[in-house]
């Protein structure tokens, strides 16, 4: 098996070199620092099994390689692992085209099998993101060091609307709610983040990646 890893993290790359070299000790390791790098290499090795790629990095990241490969028309598998714990980064890379993704606290046995999963051409998310994906309008889930925070569909559409400076009257307008409605949302969006004003929501929902990639 030929593998290629993407990451700007050197200590990682040497972590997951390791992990390969012990339970797949015949794969083949490319290594790229660079996503810009990504076309190159494709047209170089067009042999490659899989691509295990970090999900931010400069020059656009995962969504940047993912719209590269699709462009290449090479069906090479890109298995996602990241520090990133939000079903938003889940969802967004999915969508995208990935076929997996996993948490960079996963255990090295996970690593293995999501490996094994994705090259035979399946699906791999870890069990807690198929059933909190699962469904029509799923559950927007982050952990902010100290617990972890669940938003309803709903939830998450007044967020990103606070975000955008829009008065409550204005987001009862977009949602077609009531204006006790929407204090409500405003209410239980200060409690889940344990914030006092609406400066202080975005502010800690940006550090949290919940206004979408950047």
């Amino acid at each position: 098996m030929k593998l290629l890893i993407i990451d700007d993290h050197a200590l990682y790359i040497e972590g997951v070199r390791a992990v390969l070299n012990r339970y797949l000790p015949s794969t083949d390791i490319l290594i790229s620092t660079d996503v810009n790098d990504v076309k190159s290499l494709i047209s170089l090795h067009p042999d490659l099994d899989l691509i295990l790629l970090d999900l931010r990095m400069p020059n656009g990241g995962a969504p940047a390689v993912l719209l590269e490969i699709r462009k290449s028309k090479t069906p090479i598998p890109v298995l996602i692992v990241s520090a990133s714990e939000s079903s938003t980064d889940v969802q967004l890379v999915m969508n995208k085209g990935a076929a997996g993704y996993l948490p960079k606290t996963t255990s090295p046995s996970e690593l293995i099998n999501a490996i094994k999963a994705v090259t035979a051409g399946d699906i791999y998310l870890p069990a807690k993101w198929q059933s909190r994906l699962a469904g029509k309008n799923p559950p927007i889930v982050v952990d902010d060091g100290n617990k972890e925070i669940i938003l309803t569909a709903r939830l998450h559409d007044v967020l990103q609307l606070i975000e955008k400076g829009f008065s409550t009257k204005e987001i009862c307008g977009f949602l077609n709610l009531s204006e006790n409605t929407v204090y409500g949302y405003v209410k239980d969006l200060f409690s889940k983040f344990s914030v006092s004003s609406r400066t202080e929501l975005i502010q800690t929902a940006k550090q949290l990646n919940l206004f979408g990639f950047k």
